[in-house]
């Protein structure tokens, strides 16, 4: 039997357990008619309901987020298994207690209690709701994705990541990154920040840079992203609802005391932890253009605690290789650098970041710090002063080439490689050995 039939069956029997059936007992005329009407109403299969293919996020050891979009008010489904044929799925509803998150555009739904460095086959659907009786909802058929893949995070996951950044709506240039990474096989990349072009004001903003993006079609369905905000990630008035697109960590990943760092990750990629650092604005909080409501140093400080407890963690603590990531580089070779702590112009570098988080890294060992924000590649070799090195991505730019910075363990070596996905080829190649954690 195959999947739809068998999957069909099953979901037939479960609406006949569930649903409003006519009771035995004697009813009062208008409540039979209620129950009629809800019977008798048949919901054609709503065709276009899924609108493009599911976007894997938030990829934690054991969970993973998938945000697809939709046409219509509608719940969400994601079955996910072991088997690529999903015979034994196990079916995720859309995130929400004590309703199931319904919407009409965007469907969120969190897979749990998986096993790390695992590889999972899943579909995403989504049943269109309708109303035959008053508030009484009837879904459709479900309408189902594709099958697809992914590995969850973990210390026996494989040792392979990359990174890109500033795409900025740039949708072209973005369709090379994400071609170039799917064909390397990279099984999870972060989005190191500066998604938008400049104000997001509405959700649909949103749905367009990470659901939909166009010329883009399937570019996180099988490869996981990370999301890790950029100065342009705050601006507009709907930067707070990003999370109604981009799901925040899991509350169970953090203690009650960061429970505002939902950004900020720390986990394994085989033999590489990855840790994502939130370096905010380009601005000072007492910049006019902040008009008074933004926290950014406040926050820093909070992630600065927090960074320090992660390498108390023993998966992180016995890494051979440590790599984190930041939109806005924390160094910058030039001694006029704007530092990001003045009112003219915009920072080149986060000082403030440099000075609460730079000794937790280097007390640490961490070889390497991925960054983006300048919009051209960079490579800071590390120093006895500074002993990590800094990579900067480069793109969106008549005189720049847009980055995919790809990292793997190689022959006992952490291997970063700058590919210029403009031209596909390989512009530099950076070595680095296990650090003595």
């Amino acid at each position: 039997m195959n999947i739809e039939r068998r999957m069909f069956l099953k979901g037939s029997a479960l609406v006949a357990a569930a649903g409003v059936l006519k009771p035995g007992a004697a009813m009062m005329p208008s409540e039979q008619a209620a129950y009629d009407k809800y019977n008798a109403m048949v919901i054609p299969r709503p065709e276009g309901l899924l609108d493009g293919e599911p976007v894997l996020q938030a990829p934690a050891p054991t969970s993973m987020g998938v945000a697809f979009a939709v046409t219509a008010l509608a719940n969400g489904f994601v079955e996910v298994s072991e088997k690529a044929d999903l015979s034994d799925a196990r079916r995720f509803m859309a995130d929400g207690l004590p309703l199931a998150g319904i919407d009409d555009r965007v469907i969120l739904v969190r897979l749990t209690d998986l096993k790390p460095g695992t590889r999972y086959w899943y579909r995403a659907g989504a049943a269109k709701l309708e109303h035959p009786v008053g508030y009484w909802t009837k879904p459709s058929e479900i309408v189902w994705s594709a099958v697809h893949s992914f590995v969850t995070p973990g210390e026996n996951a494989p040792s392979h990541f990359a990174m890109m950044s500033d795409t900025h709506a740039a949708f072209a240039q973005m369709a090379r990154i994400t071609k170039k990474y799917r064909a390397l096989g990279v099984p999870l990349v972060v989005w190191n920040g500066d998604i938008p072009a400049s104000l997001t004001n509405v959700r649909e903003d949103f749905v367009k840079h990470y659901l939909v993006p166009p010329e883009n079609a399937g570019y996180a369905a099988d490869t996981p992203i990370v999301l890790n905000r950029g100065n342009h990630d705050y601006r507009g008035t709907a930067a707070n609802r990003l999370g109604e697109v981009m799901m925040p960590r899991l509350p169970t990943e953090r203690v009650l005391r960061d429970i505002a760092l939902d950004r900020n990750f720390a986990f394994r990629m085989g033999d590489v932890a990855l840790i994502g650092l939130d370096t905010g604005e380009d601005k000072p909080d007492h910049h006019p253009a902040n008009g008074g409501f933004s926290h950014f140093t406040q926050y820093r400080q909070a992630q600065a605690v927090w960074l320090k407890d992660q390498f108390a963690r023993p998966e992180i603590a016995r890494a051979p290789y440590v790599v984190a990531f930041v939109h806005i580089p924390i160094f910058d070779p030039d001694p006029n650098a704007n530092p990001g702590t003045i009112l003219e112009d915009y920072a080149h570098w986060q000082k403030e970041c440099a000075e609460l988080w730079g000794p937790t890294l280097a007390k640490n060992g961490v070889q390497l710090v991925m960054a983006g924000h300048m919009h051209r590649y960079r490579f800071d070799p590390a120093t006895p002063d500074r002993p990590w090195a800094q990579v900067v991505g480069g793109g969106r730019g008549s005189m720049t080439f847009q980055t995919l910075i790809e990292g793997k363990v190689e022959g006992g070596e952490l291997v970063v490689r700058v590919h210029n996905t403009d031209a596909d080829e390989i512009v530099a190649v950076h070595r680095f050995n296990p650090r003595c954690a």
